[in-house]
């Protein structure tokens, strides 16, 4: 046996690292510990929890970024606890367990392996595709990850993982690092820190240095003002809103997508509760929207975007007629395209930003808040639009002047 002591950690940097979560999300400042703590982090993992021949993983978006993790790791380790691979840039413990510090500049690189413990480094500055990589190699193990870095911008899947985890998402964990915790522990210098927002714009020492992301008034959606929650109140208002796009996908083609987007509302709370996407054939999405209509029960509405003229009430009318013959299913109603998306998805958005919204928690989660948090520069904006259609449908208009909807009396 050789014993281990953990390395002195002030308290607030424990805390963000060493918990019982498995998704643990840290937002830090430069200089504030985090690198440190997920080296004891990952060594812990391996050593404690490891069996001979798992892999952990330390992914840094660059080469030279994880090659200096691998370093600062040699450096801690007492030499007679392992062995160093230079070429693969591996650390073998005495145990037997196996920790690779991983560049994430080609995500392809990174499927395949079945890892037991990932530190993400420098989250907001590796690909998107890379966390999704990372993500599939922890589905068989069902291992933990620790995703760190400094803040920079709101448009990367890291600030919106963030958010999730800070609004109180099952089985995560959300913490904040700055240079003032760093101050306070004794690890940094506060005229150092002073001297570098000197020199800096107000936005770059704000996340640099204090973690806080700026320009959110570019954000259509505060996705960050978002909660999550397993289920939606019995009583409320259920519709469920189309965007139709018939078009299959072809290789090398990036169409549109049909989505079914359905939002219950309970008359001050709006709830997005599930969202389906689907590239296909008409007859295949034609079946698609009657199942899932089933599925939603005769108490969910069945919205679709009328195109304007005699052809946008005619496919309405047919899909009103596809859905009558069954009981079971909710009554068919048309959404009138009036004003741009912005426009449609203006109201939606208004509740989301005061704090009103709640999502549903699904595996469709990651991509609607995707959509959300980059709308309207986003490439498709289909889940947006299908859900602002729903809110539209569900919140009368003379609601949004200020008439209370009361479930069960307000009709």
């Amino acid at each position: 046996e050789i014993p281990y002591v953990r390395p002195f950690l002030y308290p607030k940097q424990e805390a963000a690292l060493f918990h019982d979560q498995r998704w643990g999300i840290v937002e830090a400042s430069t200089k504030s510990g985090k690198t440190l703590g997920c080296l004891a982090w990952i060594t812990e993992q391996a050593t404690i929890h490891g069996q001979p021949g798992q892999n952990f993983w330390w992914v840094a978006p660059i080469n030279a970024q994880a090659h200096i993790a691998y370093r600062r790791l040699k450096r801690y380790l007492p030499i007679d606890t392992y062995k160093a691979n230079e070429t693969l840039r591996t650390i073998e413990l005495v145990n037997g367990t196996v920790i690779w510090f991983r560049s994430a500049e080609n995500p392809d690189s990174l499927y395949g392996e079945d890892v037991y413990a990932v530190v993400v480094d420098e989250a907001t500055r590796c690909k998107p595709d890379a966390w999704t990589a990372v993500r599939t190699t922890l589905t068989a193990t069902g291992g933990p990850a620790r995703i760190i870095g400094n803040v920079k911008g709101r448009k990367n899947w890291a600030y919106r993982l963030a958010r999730k985890a800070e609004a109180g998402a099952p089985d995560m964990h959300y913490a904040r690092l700055t240079v003032h915790d760093a101050i306070d522990a004794g690890i940094f210098d506060r005229e150092e820190a002073e001297d570098a927002k000197a020199h800096m714009s107000s936005a770059e020492y704000q996340e640099l240095y204090e973690a806080i992301a700026s320009g959110a008034d570019d954000q259509f959606f505060h996705i960050e003002a978002l909660g999550f929650v397993e289920d939606y109140p019995p009583h409320a208002r259920v519709a469920r809103a189309w965007d139709l796009a018939i078009t299959p996908a072809t290789r090398g083609g990036d169409p549109d997508y049909t989505v079914g987007a359905k939002l219950a509302w309970d008359g001050r709370q709006v709830y997005i509760v599930d969202v389906i996407e689907a590239r296909d054939s008409p007859d295949r999405i034609v079946a698609l929207i009657a199942r899932t209509a089933i599925a939603d029960g005769k108490l969910c509405d069945q919205v679709f975007e009328e195109e304007k003229g005699a052809a946008g009430a005619v496919m309405v009318e047919q899909f009103r007629r596809l859905l009558r013959d069954n009981p079971e299913m909710g009554r068919v109603y048309p959404a009138k395209l009036s004003g741009d998306k912005e426009v449609r998805a203006f109201h939606l958005a208004s509740r989301i930003n005061d704090g009103n919204g709640l999502v549903v928690v699904g595996a469709w989660n990651d991509a609607f808040l995707d959509q959300l948090d980059m709308f309207p520069d986003s490439t498709h904006d289909d889940q947006v639009d299908a859900a602002a259609h729903a809110f539209n449908h569900l919140v009368p208009r003379t609601y949004r002047a200020g008439r209370v909807y009361i479930p069960g009396i307000t009709t």
